[in-house]
């Protein structure tokens, strides 16, 4: 989609309009707990969180987001959403109102998603990226890392993918590292490791086992 120079990205766990996420993320100064936070702090989270994507995702970009885009409404951060560079497809986590697992109530939240910026919306995705002997490296995309792989949490297993064999790239840990020797061909990419959109010469580095500078 859209002219030959546009990239691509990947992201997840942006949280827009988390309170935890704001504490944990150094934007509540002062605050002991959730209940501490203000609105302005939240504000600020979010805005950061506009200002590190739109430094490196231009207009014409896509960005894969992986999930837990917000807890709220989507009408609740539409002005974040038409802020936010690119066309948007996201794949949905367990926070997202569109995700099946809120039922019935997920296929209003699906048409709020998409009435308010949002390119696609699916629970996972197959995707290349540039790379390998054939030019293009078959990747997964969940909010999850693959099924026999992470166990800590058996709520949301009939969502995990089976390991494919392809590389995988997820959320939801909320790892503050790309990689983890108990996830292997797994990237995260969650804003927790990486505070920006990771683009597909990153993620093509971490395959290889190159350096990320």
């Amino acid at each position: 989609m859209g002219t030959d120079s546009a990239r691509t990205f990947f992201t997840a766990d942006t949280h827009f309009g988390h309170r935890l996420m704001a504490l944990h993320r150094g934007h509540a100064p002062g605050a002991d707990s959730r209940d501490d936070v203000t609105i302005e702090q939240v504000r600020t989270h979010d805005e950061g969180i506009v200002a590190s994507w739109n430094s490196v995702v231009s207009a014409e970009d896509v960005v894969w987001h992986l999930g837990d885009l917000t807890l709220k409404h989507t009408t609740e951060i539409a002005d974040i959403l038409r802020r936010l560079n690119g066309h948007i497809r996201l794949v949905l986590g367990n926070h997202d109102r569109a995700h099946p697992l809120f039922r019935e109530r997920a296929i209003t939240a699906q048409q709020e998603l998409l009435r308010n910026g949002i390119e696609y919306v699916c629970t996972a995705a197959r995707v290349t990226v540039p790379g390998g002997s054939s030019g293009r490296i078959p990747v997964m995309l969940s909010h999850f890392p693959y099924r026999d792989s992470y166990r800590e949490d058996r709520r949301f297993r009939a969502w995990q993918l089976e390991d494919s064999g392809d590389w995988l790239l997820h959320g939801h840990t909320h790892l503050h590292t790309e990689t983890h020797a108990e996830l292997p061909r797994q990237i995260h990419v969650g804003w927790d490791a990486w505070r920006k959109p990771v683009c597909e010469s990153e993620i093509l580095r971490l395959m290889r086992g190159d350096s990320v500078p």
